[in-house]
C-alpha cells in the first residue's frame, strides 16, 4: 500500500466516523465558529510558518493556493496561516509576498500573526513593524494553532 493510498483510506475512515458521530459533529461546528472559521466548509486546514526564509514562505502560500484550487475553493476548505517566531516576517507589510497574501485573503484564507513574535521583532528592529492588512494579531501563535486543532483543523507545516 502506497502512502497516498493509506492517507486516502485514513481520510475515508475519518469521514465515515464523523458522519456517524452526529451530535459530535455539531460540537465541532460550534468549535469552528468559536475560532472564527468557516462552518460551511467541509475541511479545515491550518498552515504553520515559523521561518523567515522567503522560499519557505512562498511554499506555504503555494500550499494555501493549491489546496483552495484542489478542494473547490473556500466554500469547501477553510484555510488559516499562522505565523510565529521568525516566520512573523511573512506578515509584515513590506514582505515581498504582501500582494499574494492580500490576494489569498480575498479568496478566504485567514492570516494570523503572533503578538509575542511581533513584540520580539519590535525589540530587534527598534520599531514596531507594520503588518499586512490581511494579518490579524493573535495572543500567541502556538496557542492559536492549538485552538484550531482542537476545533478540528488539520495542521500542516510545509
Amino acid at each position: 500500500m502506497t502512502v497516498h493510498t493509506a492517507l486516502r483510506s485514513a481520510a475515508l475512515l475519518l469521514g465515515m466516523a464523523l458522519t456517524l458521530a452526529g451530535p459530535a459533529q455539531a460540537a465541532d461546528q460550534k468549535a469552528i465558529e468559536a475560532v472564527g472559521g468557516n462552518t460551511l466548509a467541509q475541511e479545515h486546514l491550518v498552515l504553520q510558518i515559523t521561518e523567515a526564509d522567503l522560499q519557505r514562505q512562498n511554499l506555504v502560500l503555494n500550499v494555501a493556493s493549491n489546496v483552495l484550487t484542489a478542494r473547490g475553493g473556500p466554500d469547501q476548505i477553510d484555510v488559516e496561516v499562522v505565523a510565529f517566531g521568525p516566520g512573523i516576517s511573512m506578515m509584515f507589510e513590506k514582505n515581498p509576498h504582501a500582494e499574494r497574501i492580500q490576494s489569498l485573503s480575498q479568496q478566504g484564507v485567514r492570516f494570523s500573526a503572533c503578538k509575542n513574535s511581533i513584540a520580539a521583532a519590535t525589540r530587534k528592529l527598534g520599531h514596531e513593524p507594520k503588518l499586512n492588512p490581511a494579518a490579524q494579531p493573535v495572543e500567541a501563535g502556538i496557542a492559536r494553532i492549538l485552538d484550531l486543532v482542537e476545533a478540528g483543523y488539520i495542521l500542516v507545516r510545509p
